[in-house]
C-alpha cells in the first residue's frame, strides 16, 4: 500500500549517534507535527524501540551483503500509522526471536501488561538487552499484533523485517449522570453529542469540573492536531440553574473553546433556555461576551 505521508526514511548502519540524529530530525517533521499528541507519543516511543533494536541485534560486520542493510521508515497509510523496520541478523538468533513473537502475539491486552510488569521488576542479566520489553511495548503501544518475517540471506544471515500498524487514536468520552444537585454531562466525539444539562450545585464543585476541563484540555489538544472533516463541534448547555460557584467554571469552559475556535477549529455553543427564564438567557449572553464566543439562543417552551 502507498504511504500518503512519509516522516520517516532511513536505511544504513544504526548507533546511538543515528538513533538521536533520527529522532531530533522525527521531531521537526511536519507529518509528525501534525500527529495528535496521543499518537504522537505512541508513535515516538515505537521507534525508539525499533531503533534500538536494530542496534543491538543488527549484524554489524561487513561479510553481509550490501544490499541488506539495515532500514526504517514510517508514515501514514489511509487511516493508520505504519513502521516498517528491517535488519540482518546471525542464524542462531532466529528460532528465540521467531518464539518470543509468536508469544506476544498470541496474548491478550491484560496479560500482556502482566509480562511486562513480571519482565521489568525481574533483574536482568547483563546480555538479556531487555528480554523483550521492546517488543511488548510495541504491540501494547500499536494497538496490533507484529507483522514480522525472517528470509535467508545465506547459510550464516537471515533478514528480519517488522510490520507495524498503530491504530488512529481515538478521543475519549466523558459521561456523567446526573444528580439532584449536578448536571448530566455527555461529552462523546464518537457519536458528537457534547452536552451539560440540569441544574449545577455540585458539592465539590472544584472537583465536579476539574474532571470536565481536563477533559476539555484533552479534547482542544485533539481539535488541534486532528485533520478530520471540518463539521462543527457544537456544545449544548441545557441548565435549568447554575450557582455562582458553578458560574465560574462555566465560563472557564466557555474560554477554553473559544480559545480553540480561534485556531481554527469550527465550534458552535446552543445555550438553551425556557421562553419566560430571562434570567438564563441574560447569563447566557454574558457568558458569550466575557468569553467572546458566540452563542445560538434557543427559546423553549416552559417545561
Amino acid at each position: 500500500m502507498p504511504w500518503s505521508e512519509i516522516f520517516l526514511d532511513y536505511t544504513g548502519m544504526v548507533n546511538q549517534e543515528t538513533i538521536d540524529h533520527l529522532l531530533k530530525a522525527l521531531k521537526k517533521s511536519k507529518e509528525f507535527i501534525s500527529l495528535d499528541k496521543t499518537t504522537g507519543k505512541r508513535v515516538y516511543a515505537i521507534l525508539v524501540e525499533c531503533l534500538e533494536n536494530i542496534s543491538k541485534h543488527s549484524v554489524k560486520n561487513s561479510s553481509v551483503d550490501p544490499g541488506f542493510l539495515p532500514f526504517i521508515s514510517a508514515g501514514k497509510q489511509k487511516d493508520k500509522i505504519v513502521i516498517k523496520t528491517g535488519n540482518p541478523i546471525h542464524e542462531d538468533k532466529t528460532a528465540k526471536l521467531v518464539g518470543k513473537l509468536n508469544q506476544i502475539n498470541q496474548m491478550e491486552e491484560e496479560a500482556l501488561a502482566v509480562l511486562y510488569e513480571k519482565i521489568i521488576n525481574k533483574e536482568m542479566k547483563q546480555d538479556d538487552n531487555g528480554a523483550g520489553l521492546g517488543f511488548i511495548i510495541m504491540k501494547l503501544k500499536s494497538g496490533n499484533k507484529i507483522d514480522y518475517s525472517i528470509n535467508m540471506i545465506d547459510n550464516s544471515f537471515y533478514l528480519f523485517e517488522m510490520n507495524i500498524s498503530i491504530n488512529k487514536y481515538t478521543m475519549r468520552k466523558l459521561i456523567i449522570d446526573k444528580t439532584a444537585s449536578s448536571p448530566k454531562v455527555i461529552l462523546d466525539p464518537d457519536k458528537n453529542v457534547f452536552e451539560i444539562s440540569g441544574e449545577s450545585r455540585p458539592p465539590d464543585v472544584g472537583s465536579f469540573y476539574g474532571e470536565i476541563l481536563g477533559w476539555l484540555d484533552d479534547y482542544s489538544l485533539y481539535l488541534l492536531k486532528s485533520q478530520e472533516s471540518n463539521d462543527p463541534v457544537v456544545f449544548n448547555f441545557d441548565l435549568e440553574y447554575f450557582n455562582s460557584s458553578s458560574a465560574k467554571y462555566i465560563l472557564d469552559f466557555c474560554k477554553q473553546m473559544a480559545s480553540v475556535r480561534s485556531k481554527g477549529p469550527s465550534i458552535e455553543v446552543r445555550w438553551q433556555y425556557e421562553k419566560d427564564d430571562t434570567d438564563m438567557l441574560e447569563a447566557g449572553r454574558e457568558m458569550s461576551r466575557i468569553a467572546k464566543l458566540p452563542f445560538e439562543f434557543v427559546k423553549k417552551e416552559n417545561g
